[in-house]
């Protein structure tokens, strides 16, 4: 699963969520119902749009980063112009639990 937190208009999120998860999952050669989408309201007048993308490796920030924003602000901005910004949050798979057991492979537990 890869999650995605959409800072913007309902309106906006109602319009590009698919055309989102489709594109973030090309980036990862994913299907797109491994996309996670959130929008997450906020009170702000602040008119540009964030989204927040959960990776799990600096490696994967450097192999996917720019094509990812890329791709993000493309879908954005084909819905409404403005500025969109495209940030990344690293949550390594050592830190990541599932229904209380870890998600990293090959991973030694903490017991």
């Amino acid at each position: 699963m890869i999650f995605a937190d959409f800072y913007g208009p309902p309106s906006l999120f109602a319009s590009t969520m698919v055309p989102l998860q489709e594109g973030i999952a090309r980036v990862f050669k994913a299907r797109a119902e491994d996309i996670v989408l959130r929008r997450v309201e906020v009170d702000s007048d602040y008119p540009a749009t964030e989204i927040w993308i959960e990776l799990s490796s600096d490696e994967q920030l450097v192999r996917h980063g720019k094509e990812l924003a890329q791709t993000v602000t493309r879908i954005v901005q084909g819905a409404i112009p403005g500025d969109v910004w495209v940030l990344f949050r690293v949550v390594p798979l050592r830190y990541v639990y599932l229904n209380g057991e870890p998600r990293a492979r090959g991973m030694a537990t903490l017991e």
